[in-house]
This record gives C-alpha cells, sequence and structure tokens, in this order.
C-alpha cells in the first residue's frame, strides 16, 4: 500500500509511522488469501486497540475534574475564614512572595485536576510524564486547605519541584509536555471567551453554564492533542521494526 494512503495515515495518529507501515504491510500480505473482509474487520479491531484509551482517558478527566471542584475542593476550603488573617511562614512584610507561591500551587493544581487523570490512562502509571504529575498534584493540592503554613508550605515545595524538574535532564521533557499542554488549554480558553460574549452578548459569567462547559471540554481537547504530539516527540521510544 501506499505511504499516504488514508487507512496507514490514520494508524499513524495511534501509533509510529513505521510501526503503522509494518502493521498494513502484514495485514494487506494476509488478506490477498483470506479476503478484504478480513482486512477490514482487523484493520477495524487494530483501531480500537489502539485508540481506545484516548477517548476514555478524556472522559475520564473531564469527569475527575468535575469531581475535584465539586466535591474535593470544598472539603479543602471549609475553614477558609478561620486562618486568612495569620500571616503564615512568610510574614506580613513579604507578603508578595507569599502570593507568588501561592499562585504556583494554585495554577498547579487546577491544571493537574485534568491533566492527571488524561496521562495516568493515556500513557500509563510508570511513565515519567505520570509520575511528574503525581508528584506535582500532591504538592500542590495542600495550598486550598488555606491554612496559612500550609498554604505556603506547598507553595514553596511546589516552586522548588518545578526548578528541580527544569534543571534535571531526565525530568524536564515531562515538564515540558506538561507545561505545554497547561499554555494549550489556557490559551484556547481565553482566546475563545471574546467569541462566546460576542455570541451572546452578555456577561462571560452570564453565559448558560452548559456553554461554559463546552468551552472548558474545547479547550482540554486541544490541550490532549498537543499532550500527545509532545509525548510522541519528546518521550516514546521509536520501536525497532523487526
Amino acid at each position: 500500500m501506499p505511504k499516504t494512503s488514508a487507512t496507514e495515515w490514520l494508524l499513524a495518529r495511534l501509533t509510529t509511522p513505521d510501526r503503522a507501515a509494518a502493521i498494513l504491510g502484514d495485514l494487506e500480505e494476509l488478506s490477498a488469501t483470506r479476503g478484504r473482509l478480513w482486512f477490514w474487520t482487523t484493520y477495524a479491531r487494530m483501531l480500537i486497540s489502539l485508540g481506545w484509551r484516548t477517548p476514555v482517558a478524556f472522559v475520564l478527566a473531564i469527569v475527575g475534574m468535575r469531581l475535584f471542584f465539586s466535591t474535593i475542593l470544598p472539603c479543602l476550603t471549609i475553614h477558609t475564614r478561620h486562618h486568612l488573617s495569620d500571616p503564615g511562614l512568610f510574614g506580613q512584610e513579604n507578603l508578595r512572595v507569599s502570593i507568588f507561591v501561592w499562585n504556583v500551587s494554585l495554577v498547579t493544581a487546577q491544571a493537574l485536576c485534568f491533566v492527571l487523570p488524561y496521562v495516568a490512562l493515556r500513557f500509563g502509571l510508570r511513565n515519567r510524564l505520570t509520575l511528574l504529575a503525581s508528584g506535582l498534584f500532591i504538592l500542590a493540592v495542600p495550598v486550598y486547605v488555606f491554612t496559612p503554613w500550609v498554604r505556603d508550605l506547598s507553595g514553596i515545595l511546589t516552586t522548588l519541584a518545578v526548578i528541580i524538574a527544569l534543571a534535571a535532564p531526565l525530568w524536564r521533557k515531562p515538564l515540558t509536555v506538561i507545561a505545554g499542554t497547561i499554555l494549550t488549554a489556557a490559551t484556547v480558553k481565553i482566546l475563545s471567551v471574546p467569541i462566546l460574549v460576542g455570541i451572546y452578548h452578555r456577561n462571560f459569567f452570564m453565559v448558560p453554564a452548559s456553554k461554559r462547559s463546552l468551552l472548558d471540554v474545547l479547550a482540554f481537547a486541544v490541550a490532549t492533542m498537543v499532550c500527545v504530539f509532545l509525548h510522541r516527540r519528546l518521550l516514546q521510544r521509536r520501536p525497532a521494526i523487526a
């Protein structure tokens, strides 16, 4: 089959181009004796076998994000009002430093409540990308407790973890994938908000919740495509073809 065929192109989206060519070559050779019906049914099973993780991981990530903001987050912030006046580890004179490290943890936790479930199912629990996302999420989530010393400590540890990951060659590429995924989701959402506001001619928060949720789904859908692309380019090893 020609390398530019639609069947090979589609299969290459789910695996590497070399592996897609090898698989299709085998199927073509066997279909000469087993028939075209066997070829297409086997090809369809191959697509499902290689591609089921992506849509399932996406749905799981959306559900996980909704669960985090609707159930887990209210439990963490239940005592917020009792601790906001406490100066924390940095004291009132270093409030700007506190705010900076808080924001690092807040952004990390909010983004990873979607990214972590997705990469865990899509790439596996032992993948370096999943391990780094898990570590950052565990460090960042306590910032929502809002007990000042816990909040400051979470911000400090999350910031240090990001710096160390940038400095360590082993973790620099996984961090690049996570950062690219987060920035893509944020960019798509920021660029889409004016469009949604223009369609409904009202404040963004007055737009129906279902439409705002659709915007989140769109942003994360684009982000997951970028995540897969970056993972393939930076972290995935090319398999040897016999």
